[in-house]
């Protein structure tokens, strides 16, 4: 794979594509749907991009770099990030279903109206991030994360309910929570 990889084509659909280890300096890739087995991100840097209504579905994105990233109503679907960097995220609406995310630097991520189902989040780092209105995990493991320092930020939504941070069928064991306690599922 060359230096940079352009991409110019939104809206774009591709399988089966090997883009590890790329670098995609000044490329837009929103609205790109990347599915099925094969599509390889693993080491990418794909940090500051824009990858708004972006598909990952069955990719490997383990190791790579999303930092600062726009990933405002991305979905990631039995995705292997595994490791990966979304320190300083926009995660606006992004939807992670059955993903493993175990390891990931989620440190000063925006995340509202965010949603976590059947994910693995095995010693993932949430340290400063920011949660607001209606963050769900539900079916995942946080086992050893860490959300010390965390912010959850509950406001008034458009039809003015309170949004809210659920854990639904949440397993924690040995989790850091914002105020420092530890909270463990068998407690």
């Amino acid at each position: 794979m060359s230096e940079y990889t352009t991409v110019e084509n939104s809206c774009g659909y591709f399988s089966g594509v090997n883009l590890s280890g790329a670098n995609f300096r000044e490329s837009d890739l929103q609205r790109l749907v990347f599915y099925g087995q094969g599509i390889n991100f693993s080491g990418s840097d794909l940090s500051d991009l824009d990858l708004a209504y972006a598909h990952f579905e069955d990719a490997d994105s383990s190791g790579a770099n999303l930092s600062g990233a726009c990933l405002w109503r991305a979905n990631f679907r039995r995705a292997n990030l595994t490791g990966a960097n979304f320190s300083r995220s926009d995660l606006q609406e992004t939807g992670f279903h059955m993903t493993n995310l175990s390891r990931c630097k989620f440190s000063g991520a925006k995340m509202i109206d965010t949603g976590f189902g059947f994910c693995d989040l095995i010693d993932s780092d949430f340290r400063d991030a920011k949660f607001q209105n209606g963050v769900g995990f539900s079916k995942c493991d946080l086992t050893r994360a860490n959300f010390f320092g965390t912010e959850f930020k509950i406001s008034e939504v458009n039809d003015h309910k309170p949004g809210r941070v659920v854990f639904k069928d949440v397993y924690f064991k040995d989790t850091i929570m914002p105020d420092g306690a530890i909270w463990n599922s068998e407690d």
